[in-house]
């Protein structure tokens, strides 16, 4: 077998490289299902509501994709805020309200969810967008009530990650899309390489967490983590940005708390989730039961062995997405 310089036989590289194109195929494609959305907002004056402002990398790589995917169609919002902070006088008639995706569309984070009823109800003659959502409700009940409220709004767009959550997004709204998690429009992820070495366990600790599938108990790990371990002390930031946006809000800084989350959040996110890079660089293989852990494997070209969550988000999502991909394995209980 012919070899090359540094001793890779030439066919395993052919190999390597047949499968890296494969992978980056699959991720290049996957940022050109969001043309819906930028047709809605072209031309249009919109609001981006409920960014995430806590520990979790995931929504934070929904939250820079979203800023990008706005940046590369030309798009401007005209505020940017949490929930909390949005200020009902700053929408104006025809104004657009496009609401963070994500995970929490159901009573998981019912609290969020609630929030979001609330606002969409508030503005019942102006378009409202939810971006790639995952719906869940452990609750008939539940769902059945928060269906009630959103169905009576007459142009509801959602967006859904996968076909478990478009079924449900009927009873919500005839309105309804099938397409990616935001954080793809990151890809490619470009980081400095190195000697990485082993496998890095990405776990969740929240009311997602599932079992440690049998078959990969014996997995040999050299790093296991979250996201919160991940940011470490520099969580404190998000303390001192919630502070501003209370003096701001306190004092009637209204344009100042427009752009706050621009000027503050969004570089400290970046910040977040560059320690996020390294840690994954500084591995060969990312084993995770959460899916922006997949998610951001895929969008760095790293190997990836993923473990479903407690309710079936991540073997959806793959299944229709990225179970292509020849750096990624999905393993169930």
């Amino acid at each position: 077998m012919n070899t090359i310089a540094g001793g890779l036989p030439r066919q395993d590289l052919t190999q390597e490289k047949t499968t890296m194109q494969k992978h980056q195929e699959i991720m290049q494609d996957l940022k050109l299902h969001h043309e819906a959305i930028a047709a809605m907002l072209k031309g249009q004056r919109f609001h981006y509501i409920d960014i995430p402002v806590h520990d979790n990398i995931g929504d934070l790589l929904i939250m820079l994709g979203t800023v990008r995917f706005f940046k590369d169609h030309g798009l401007t919002p005209a505020t940017v805020s949490n929930t909390y902070y949005f200020d009902h006088k700053w929408v104006r008639a025809n104004d657009i309200l496009v609401f963070h995706g994500g995970g929490n569309f159901g009573d998981i984070y019912g609290n969020i969810h609630a929030l979001r009823e609330k606002l969409i109800s508030a503005f019942p003659n102006n378009r409202i967008i939810l971006m790639p959502q995952t719906l869940f409700f452990s609750s008939p009940e539940a769902r059945a009530s928060s269906a009630q409220v959103i169905r009576r709004h007459p142009d509801l767009h959602l967006f859904v990650r996968d076909t478990v959550s478009e079924k449900m997004a009927h009873e919500f709204t005839d309105k309804v899309y099938l397409v990616p998690d935001m954080a793809h429009h990151l890809y490619p992820i470009q980081y400095a390489g190195g000697a990485a070495q082993g496998n890095v366990r990405i776990q969740r600790v929240d009311p997602e967490k599932p079992k440690t599938p049998d078959s990969l108990r014996d997995l040999p790990i050299r790093t296991t983590t979250d996201w919160v371990e991940v940011i470490g002390d520099e969580r404190k930031l998000m303390t001192l940005f919630a502070k501003l946006e209370w003096r701001f809000d306190r004092y009637g800084w209204d344009r100042a708390l427009t752009r706050l989350a621009l000027w503050f959040w969004v570089p400290v996110s970046r910040r977040f989730v560059r320690k996020a890079v390294r840690l994954f660089a500084d591995h060969e293989t990312i084993v995770t039961d959460r899916l922006h852990g997949h998610i951001l494997s895929c969008l760095m070209d790293k190997k990836n062995i993923v473990i479903d969550n407690s309710y079936g988000k991540n073997s959806t999502y793959m299944n229709q997405w990225t179970r292509e991909s020849p750096l990624t394995t999905l393993v169930k209980e």
